[in-house]
């Protein structure tokens, strides 16, 4: 079973994303996504890094998927999505707009690329998942809203290489306007880059001071950390290949070596669960695996 670490999805400054990337080389992961995947007026990477980053990486051994917006409405955005099919690496696509270009029969510049199919796709179901196949995906990353007996019924029925959202804030909406703005009594065009204060997001509560949302830009994300630590077996027991755990400001490194001992069986739930913990300011949720509210959190059992 692989391990992935996903693309990072909270604003941080340049200087921070290559110093994380450089710590990435020695993490303990099969395959690394890089790439905007929230706003096109993020001032991170740009492809010239991601492109230098990949083949550093790569050359750890790690698989490269350079990762697309998950909302496309302008030529800006299209321009992104346009530069992350010029690179030299495999396209997670997050919008159609990635398949809009691939498919276009008019030109055949990208028309051998291998595209994952990202979160944000909704590859729900064994129709939806058929549909991609015909598209040249062999390989897909689920809605983070699946239950596990979905995750197991589309895996048995498509053959398809499944990839699971295991630990991290999920995101949940996206929105064209921009939730951090507004905080500031802004809009999404007199940006003024807040983002870039909230390096794990703006978590908001409720009027009892119960943690709810997390902000983050245009998306709205969990305000708890969703972790399936203790499913890992489970994960492997229904099919899934690859287990994606989502970037955070500090402590990715020890979330992804207690991934890697689960995956190889060195370390039980109690000491996953103490792990993944430690360092956790907030509370832990995995309601929608299990089918139940997705604020829940359920222990595994035996």
């Amino acid at each position: 079973m692989q391990l992935t670490l996903g693309p990072i999805l909270f604003d941080w400054k340049r200087e921070e994303i290559l110093r994380f990337y450089d710590e990435v080389a020695d993490m303990p992961v099969d395959r690394v996504y890089i790439g905007e995947v929230i706003c096109a007026k993020r001032k991170g990477l740009g492809f010239n890094d991601i492109e230098a980053v990949g083949k550093r990486l790569m050359d750890t051994g790690k698989e490269i998927v350079v990762s697309t917006l998950a909302v496309v409405t302008d030529e800006e955005e299209l321009s992104l999505v346009r530069g992350a099919l010029n690179l030299p690496f495999l396209v997670e696509a997050n919008d159609m707009s990635v398949f809009n270009m691939t498919l276009n029969k008019g030109s055949k510049t990208y028309a051998n690329k291998e595209i994952v199919a990202g979160p944000h796709i909704t590859s729900y179901n064994v129709p939806s998942i058929e549909l991609l196949n015909k598209y040249g995906v062999k390989r897909v990353v689920f809605p983070v809203e699946l239950s596990r007996d979905s995750i197991a019924y589309n895996i048995v029925n498509t053959g398809v290489e499944g990839e699971v959202f295991v630990h991290g804030k999920i995101p949940l909406a996206f929105s064209w306007r921009c939730y951090t703005s507004r905080a500031y009594d802004l809009n999404k065009s007199s940006c003024r880059y807040h983002c870039s204060d909230f390096p794990d997001g703006m978590v908001v509560k409720t009027l009892k001071g119960e943690p709810v949302f997390t902000v983050n830009g245009t998306s709205v994300l969990s305000a708890l950390t969703y972790t399936l630590i203790e499913f890992v077996d489970d994960l492997k027991k229904i099919g899934v290949t690859a287990l994606r755990i989502s970037p955070q400001y500090r402590g990715t490194s020890k979330i992804v070596d207690t991934f890697r001992k689960m995956v190889k069986g060195e370390i039980g739930h109690e000491e996953g669960v103490e792990a993944v913990t430690s360092d956790n300011e907030g509370g832990l949720c995995n309601g929608w695996y299990h089918g139940i509210a997705g604020k829940e959190y359920r222990r595994a059992t035996g």
